[in-house]
């Protein structure tokens, strides 16, 4: 192989890396945002309740 195509295709290995790790961040802050949404979500004292006070569902 010429020097060119191993540089080239070294920058490529080195883009994909970047671009892996950017994308894990990415999922490590969308997971928090849905933990701090779910946790931040009121229950409405309103709505029809989903289980009995024994646990089983409501049907």
């Amino acid at each position: 192989m010429s020097e060119d195509l191993v540089t080239l295709l070294r920058r490529i290995a080195v883009a994909q890396e970047r671009g892996a790790e950017a994308m894990e961040k990415i999922g490590d802050r969308l997971d928090l945002l849905i933990q701090a949404m779910a946790e931040d979500e009121p229950e409405d004292p309103d709505a029809q309740p989903r289980t009995y006070m024994d646990g089983s569902p409501v049907r």
